[in-house]
């Protein structure tokens, strides 16, 4: 049974900072089978130190990935180590702000890829640790830097052992001009309008 995510509590942290340690699983990050595989979960190691509203968030996530590389479509493991850090900042303009109105503008300053927004004393940190998995997963996954792929021809996996098909040329939509080039009688002098 997956646990739920630890909850950063403000009033827990104590001024020298809180670690936490325990197992994150796919379920416990919103993760769809489509977003990432993760079959073993993901072991979780943070630091929370507080300043004032401000808690900064530093440690690492750490397990294993399943991927289906994009050449030869096996699957294969992939090792994670995510570094984590991140800048979490209460929303005081919810306070602040009258019940059904816009938030105020944010400045620059609290709009970075790191920084996340609370409100009230409660910290939730799944957010954060589902981008980061996310952000973390290849666009064109790949079982090994080498991988040869499929033949297009048969499919037989060419890391396995290679085919007997012949590799066929692919026409090249300019062999038209090429062909009307050669036909065209070669004249050395273009024509052009004075003006």
């Amino acid at each position: 049974m997956p646990m739920a995510l630890p909850i950063l509590h403000l009033n827990e942290i104590p001024h020298e900072g809180l670690s936490l340690s325990c197992d994150v699983h796919a379920d416990d990050l919103t993760l769809d089978q489509e977003d990432v595989r993760i079959p073993g979960g993901l072991a979780m190691a943070l630091n929370a130190v507080s300043a004032g509203t401000t808690v900064h968030v530093t440690g690492t996530l750490r397990g294993t990935a399943r991927r289906q590389c994009v050449r030869c479509l096996n699957e294969y493991d992939d090792a994670l180590w995510l570094p984590i850090v991140g800048e979490y900042h209460q929303d005081t303009a919810l306070k602040s702000r009258p019940a059904g109105r816009e938030p105020a503008e944010r400045s620059d300053e609290d709009e970075g890829d790191d920084n996340y927004i609370y409100t009230g004393e409660v910290i939730e940190l799944g957010e954060m640790l589902r981008e980061q998995v996310l952000l973390a997963t290849p666009m064109q996954p790949l079982c090994r830097e080498e991988c040869q792929g499929l033949c297009p021809v048969c499919g037989q996996d060419l890391n396995v052992r290679r085919c007997e098909c012949r590799e066929e040329q692919i026409p090249s939509p300019f062999n038209v001009l090429k062909k009307l080039r050669e036909t065209t009688p070669n004249t050395s002098k273009r024509t052009t309008k004075a003006k």
